[in-house]
């Protein structure tokens, strides 16, 4: 116990002078805290009377997270989280660090974490999970992940690891990690067929119909403003909700959400209407006013994520759009993937596109062979400047980020503004 409030003790401090002399601190406590005490994790999470319950999968974790979040908080149930992304080990120690008083996690009834997919095969045996969420499996950062089965296996070590699990009935790679101890979601086939999973993306065949049969069904997802109205069969139920964040990816988030908070003991019902009141999380649809114009926020990260943001773009009215992408180790090195997004549906949309980022130039070249003309400028600052410059007052800027690049973008439309704030 000494060496646990020791770790947890010295953890904080070097947080607070992370902070202190501007250099974050969203991890650096659980990073230090965890060479004085290699168990810190596991001595913490055993604290938590309700257990943890983690998020993982390629796309959609975030906002997946935030959504069950929501429906447990409102049902009166004290939860704790990460909400600023740190999703590997030592994000997840720093949050339980600030929640540890005397060695012990005292306010909070459960713990729901997103976790990153390469870290979850190593955290899920520490955490032992009580529910594990998979949103969907898809080739993302080929330099960090290696290929989608390696991603799959340590995905499947988490589901082994839990004592239950929910899992997307429309994706093959997800619904291959089945140990028999599962709940399904899914989405009607007119909205699957816009959500092609990641065989189907790269030339597989689609069967057709969910794998298995589903406990929470997406069965409509339709616009509404900057959000979406979306109908969703829960067991014996039919629920309907309007949500403030956009596109049928985000429906499908939302089933997984509603089903794993019926797991967790929520009233479906009040599950699914307790998504109204969740705002995007930062860079997920998120909108900004800025220069008397609305930055609307469209986070990529890989092809299946890419086209999904090319969807929204490509039935929205022409508006001015700058797509930023860099090549840091959190974005992935390797920018190849690009080729693989169906940039060529988007030279009809009549919108005015800008690239920026370290691989600006890359994201032009890619445009111009799609037939898309596009302006390019490396800097973020007076790319932003160009892009909003283009749009008249009041109408929306699309910015299309990867994830440092939308970090950035954080310190230019929100100056001054502490992370934790954005992100929660």
């Amino acid at each position: 116990m000494i060496r646990l409030v020791v770790a947890v003790t010295i953890g904080r401090l070097a947080g607070f002078l992370s902070r202190l002399i501007g250099r974050g601190g969203s991890a650096i406590p659980g990073l230090v805290a965890e060479k004085l005490d290699p168990r810190l994790i596991d001595k913490l999470v055993a604290s938590i009377p309700g257990g943890v319950v983690l998020v993982t999968g390629t796309n959609g974790k975030t906002t997946t997270t935030k959504m069950l979040v929501t429906a447990l908080e409102r049902s009166g149930t004290p939860v704790l989280t990460n909400p600023s992304g740190s999703n590997l080990a030592r994000g997840v120690a720093t949050v339980l660090i600030s929640a540890a008083r005397r060695g012990r996690i005292l306010s909070y009834a459960i713990a729901v974490f997103e976790v990153d997919e390469a870290a979850v095969s190593v955290l899920a045996p520490r955490l032992g999970p009580r529910l594990v969420v998979v949103t969907n499996l898809a080739r993302d950062q080929l330099d960090r992940y290696g290929e989608l089965e390696t991603t799959a296996a340590h995905v499947g070590v988490a589901v082994a690891a839990a004592q239950r699990a929910v899992l997307n009935a429309d994706d093959p790679a997800v619904a291959a990690l089945d140990a028999g101890r599962s709940s399904w979601f899914g989405a009607a086939t007119e909205i699957r067929d816009t959500m092609p999973h990641d065989r189907v993306l790269y030339g597989t065949p689609d069967p057709g119909g969910p794998l298995v049969e589903v406990d929470a069904l997406l069965e409509a997802a339709e616009p509404d403003g900057e959000g979406q109205r979306i109908s969703l069969a829960v067991r014996s139920g039919q629920f309907e909700a309007t949500l403030r964040v956009p596109g049928a990816y985000n429906g499908y988030n939302a089933a997984a959400a509603v089903l794993a908070a019926v797991e967790l003991g929520v009233d479906p019902a009040a599950a699914t209407t307790s998504l109204e009141h969740m705002d995007p999380a930062f860079g997920r649809g998120q909108v900004i006013g800025f220069a008397g114009r609305r930055v609307k926020l469209l986070l990529v990260k890989n092809p299946s994520g890419f086209n999904q943001a090319l969807r929204l773009l490509a039935d929205a009215s022409p508006a001015s759009v700058l797509i930023a992408i860099n090549d840091n180790l959190a974005d992935g090195r390797d920018v190849s993937w690009l080729w693989d997004v169906g940039f060529e549906e988007f030279q009809h949309a009549g919108h005015s596109v800008g690239a920026s980022g370290s691989r600006a130039a890359d994201m032009a070249l890619r445009l111009k062979y799609a037939g898309v003309h596009a302006w390019s400028d490396p800097d973020l600052a007076a790319a932003l400047g160009k892009a909003v410059a283009a749009a008249g007052e009041g109408e929306v800027v699309y910015v299309v980020p990867t994830y440092t690049a939308m970090l950035s973008l954080l310190d230019l439309l929100l100056p001054g503004r502490p992370r934790s704030e954005v992100w929660t």
